[in-house]
């Protein structure tokens, strides 16, 4: 039977190494985000979309998706809160 796309090839994935493991997690942090972004605001510059797109920081994408829910424009997600 095919795995659905997204999921790990063996179900038993747990001998990936932890920094496998950390970017797996960034680059899902990733998706949620653009997918996120498109649904609340539509249109997202292309300046936008690479600092997503080359952020290594699990952390502030976490953030980020977060404050998706809160903020008004996109701008504003990328503006420190204050």
């Amino acid at each position: 039977m095919p795995v659905p796309p997204g999921m790990p090839e063996s179900w038993d994935d747990h001998h990936v190494s932890p920094a496998t493991r950390e970017q797996r997690k960034i680059t899902a942090a990733r998706r949620a985000i653009d997918i996120a972004l498109q649904t609340r605001f539509l249109w997202i510059s292309p300046e936008k979309r690479e600092a997503i797109a080359t952020c290594e920081d699990l952390e502030l994408l976490q953030q980020w998706l977060i404050r998706i829910l809160t903020v008004d424009t996109v701008d504003e997600l990328f503006a420190e809160p204050g």
